[in-house]
């Protein structure tokens, strides 16, 4: 069966593994060119001896030793609403969307597709926002321990 290339289409013969935007991908060698070169990582095996005395050593043990992983858990996001408090808030300041976008350092199309809701503000513009008009944009996904133990 043909392999083709998950970037241009074209039918590779050799497909070579590369990591584009955290995804990996099976492309040709002109594609490959556009990532990081992929090699899926094994297992590292080491061996473990016990104290002298309490194990023969030709009794080691073999323990595999796989990489740690790391839980990312978010404790904060954006709000839904996020495009109606950021109006409310302006036109509760009595300023204009132009005036807002100058003073986040940003295109005044930006601002407008914020508003309305129609792209999310990153991390950073997030801060600006709530800076600027004087709100709160993100809510605590987890409750606190505290809160939950009312019995």
């Amino acid at each position: 069966m043909p392999l083709f290339c998950e970037l241009c289409g074209n039918s590779i013969q050799i497909p070579k593994n590369v990591i584009i935007d955290g995804s990996i991908f099976n492309v040709c060698l002109s594609c490959s060119k556009r990532g990081k070169p992929y090699e899926p990582k094994q297992p590292s095996k080491q061996t473990f001896s016990p104290k002298k005395g309490s194990i023969p050593v030709s009794q080691k043990k073999t323990i595999k030793v796989y990489p740690k992983t790391i839980q990312i858990i978010d404790e904060k996001v954006l709000k839904p609403d996020f495009g109606t408090i950021i109006r409310e808030a302006r036109m509760k300041k009595g300023i204009t969307q132009e005036k807002v976008a100058n003073q986040l350092s940003e295109k005044i199309t930006l601002y407008k597709k914020i508003e309305t809701g129609g792209i999310k503000p990153n991390e950073i513009l997030s801060k600006k926002l709530e800076r600027v008009l004087g709100i709160q944009l993100y809510e605590n996904l987890v409750e606190n321990d505290e809160n939950n133990n009312d019995d």
